[in-house]
């Protein structure tokens, strides 16, 4: 194993161990199986992009507040891998992996927490509060799922009420 990565042992399909770095031993392939995954990759995603969803004529950036305006919200999500067993064992990969399961997460806190709050405290007082319990907000749903994703940080990079 390079230094980073985690290796997870299965025997005849079922999890046996997870090793770290360093020379490892296992027996063949029809008794024992790995893979590998890269803890220490720091991974990234962009929530908020500019197209324009036909169906409403808005962005899908696009969020309702408390008093009903609209506000435009663009941010990026990094994370990494925690848990190699749980990343792998609990999680589809077939549907876009890991940056699907964060950005559905990412959409769905934002949406909560911009709807809980006011148009002003979105934009002006509260904006550093709400990549906070943002960040929060999206790893209680990924722990909830046993995903094994770890959420680092969320940067808003724009909060602003939409063109005319």
């Amino acid at each position: 194993m390079q230094e980073g990565q985690q290796g997870v042992v299965t025997s005849f399909g079922k999890y046996s161990k997870t090793v770290e770095a360093g020379f490892q031993w296992r027996l063949p392939y029809p008794f024992q199986a790995h893979e590998v995954q890269p803890v220490s990759q720091l991974r990234q995603v962009e929530v908020g992009r500019s197209s324009i969803v036909s169906a409403t004529g808005l962005r899908d950036s696009s969020m309702l507040t408390q008093d009903e305006n609209i506000v435009d919200v663009r941010f990026s999500v990094q994370y990494n891998i925690a848990n190699p067993v749980d990343y792998l064992f609990y999680n589809r990969t077939d549907r876009g992996g890991d940056e699907e399961l964060v950005t559905q997460a990412a959409e769905t806190s934002v949406r909560e927490i911009v709807g809980r709050n006011k148009m002003d405290a979105v934009l002006y007082e509260g904006r550093d509060a709400v990549g906070r319990n943002l960040a929060e907000s999206i790893q209680r749903i990924l722990s909830a799922y046993k995903t094994g994703i770890r959420i680092l940080s969320v940067n808003v990079q724009s909060v602003q009420p939409p063109e005319q």
